[in-house]
C-alpha cells in the first residue's frame, strides 16, 4: 500500500536537500554581516595606540566570553555580540578608551535580541568598565543605529554555518548507514567551544564565516577519525590470535565526507589557496588551545574588590605579607602531639 510517505532511506536525502537550500540562503546573506578589521592598527610593543587595535579588540572578546559563561547564556548570544562589535568597529574608527563600553554594550544588545535580557546595572557592576547603565544603553542604541539592522535580526555567523555543516555531514552519514558512527566521533559542544576560541582572535574576524566553520569541522573530523582508526587497528592486532576481525567503517566515512566537503567548498566559492590559508590561521589558534597555552592568559581583566569603609578598615594589608610554615620531615616516624597523648591517657583512665 502506497501511503505517499518517504521510505526510511529517502528521509536523509530529503533532509539533506532542505539543508542545502538553507545553505544557499545563508551564503547570500553572509556578506551582509561580514566584518572587516584589516584597517585596525596592528599591535606594536612599546607603542600605545590612540585608536582601537586588534589587541584591544581581542582582550574585549575574551571578556565577553567570560561574561557569557558567568551569566550562563547560550553561544548564540556570544557570537551575535562578537558580530555586533566587529561590524561596529568596521564602520566606526573609535578611540581606545571606548572599547570596553562598545564590547559590553554589544553583549547587552545581543542578549536582548536573543530574548535573554540582562539587568544593565548588574552588567555594569560585573564588567567594571567604568561607565554607567545609562552609558551602556546609549551605546547599545548607537550600535543599532549605525548598523541599521531591523529589530530581531539575527546575523549569519560562523556558528550558523557550523551547525548547518554538522547537520549536513550527519545526513550524509545516515545515507551511508553510518549515522551512529558519525554521532560517536562528533560533539557539537566541543566544536562550538573551539569556534569560540577562534572568534576571540581578531586575525580570523575578517575571514568568511562559512570558510572558518567548514575548515574547523573538517579538521575536527579528520583528527577524530584518525584517532579512532588507530585505536581500531590496535584492537584488531590484539584480536588476531582470537580470529575476531573488526571491520573499520571509519575509513569509508572519512572518504565519503572528504568528497562531500570538497563539493561544499565549491558551493561556498572557497578556493584551495584560501582554504589552506584559513587552515593555517585556525590551526595555530587551536594548537595553543589544545596545548593549554590559550591566548586568553594574556587577556585577564583586572577586577577590583568593592568594599565598604567599615570592612576596609577591618582588613589588614596582604601585600608583601608572607607566612613561613615549618618544614614537614618525610620518612620519619610520626610523633603524636601532646594533645593526642593527653586525650588517649584520659580515655584509658575513664575505662579503668
Amino acid at each position: 500500500m502506497d501511503t505517499g510517505l518517504p521510505v526510511p532511506d529517502a528521509i536523509p536525502s530529503l533532509e539533506l536537500q532542505e539543508l542545502q537550500e538553507d545553505l544557499v540562503l545563508n551564503l547570500v546573506q553572509e556578506i551582509k554581516f561580514q566584518p572587516n578589521l584589516d584597517d585596525l592598527p596592528p599591535t606594536r610593543e612599546g607603542v600605545q595606540n590612540e585608536y582601537i587595535s586588534i589587541a584591544a579588540r581581542d582582550k574585549s572578546a575574551y571578556i565577553l566570553r567570560c561574561l557569557k559563561v558567568m551569566y550562563d547564556l547560550s553561544s548564540d548570544v556570544f557570537f551575535m555580540a562578537i558580530n555586533l562589535m566587529d561590524c561596529f568597529l568596521t564602520r566606526m574608527n573609535a578611540k581606545q578608551k571606548y572599547m570596553a563600553c562598545i564590547s559590553v554594550s554589544a553583549f547587552y544588545t545581543a542578549a536582548v535580541q536573543q530574548m535573554q535580557p540582562l539587568d544593565a546595572d548588574h552588567l555594569v557592576s560585573i564588567s567594571q568598565f567604568r561607565c554607567t547603565a545609562d552609558d551602556l544603553r546609549r551605546m547599545s542604541q548607537l550600535i543599532q543605529d549605525k548598523l541599521e539592522r531591523a529589530p530581531g535580526t539575527r546575523p549569519i555567523t560562523a556558528l550558523t554555518f557550523l551547525r548547518l555543516f554538522n547537520n549536513m555531514f550527519y545526513a550524509v552519514a545516515r545515507q551511508l548507514h553510518l549515522g551512529d558512527v558519525y554521532a560517536s566521533i562528533t560533539n557539537e559542544s566541543e566544536l562550538i567551544l573551539r569556534l569560540e576560541m577562534v572568534a576571540c582572535d581578531g586575525n580570523c574576524a575578517s575571514l568568511k564565516p562559512s570558510e572558518v566553520a567548514l575548515m574547523l569541522l573538517c579538521s575536527y573530523l579528520d583528527a577524530s577519525v584518525n584517532r579512532l582508526m588507530t585505536a581500531n587497528t590496535e584492537a584488531t592486532v590484539s584480536n588476531l590470535s582470537h580470529n575476531v576481525p573488526i571491520p573499520p567503517p571509519y575509513q569509508r566515512l572519512k572518504d565519503e565526507l572528504t568528497q562531500f566537503a570538497a563539493k561544499l567548498r565549491e558551493k561556498c566559492n572557497i578556493s584551495e589557496e584560501s582554504f589552506c590559508s584559513t587552515h593555517g590561521a585556525v590551526s595555530a589558534i587551536l594548537s595553543k588551545y589544545n596545548a593549554q597555552e590559550q591566548a586568553n592568559k594574556t587577556h585577564k581583566q583586572k577586577l577590583i574588590w568593592k568594599l565598604s569603609p567599615r570592612t576596609a578598615g577591618v582588613l589588614r594589608p596582604s601585600q608583601n605579607f608572607y607566612s613561613d610554615l615549618p618544614v614537614i620531615a618525610e620518612h620519619v616516624p610520626s610523633v603524636p602531639s601532646p594533645n593526642k597523648i593527653r586525650s588517649s591517657r584520659s580515655s584509658q583512665c575513664l575505662a579503668t
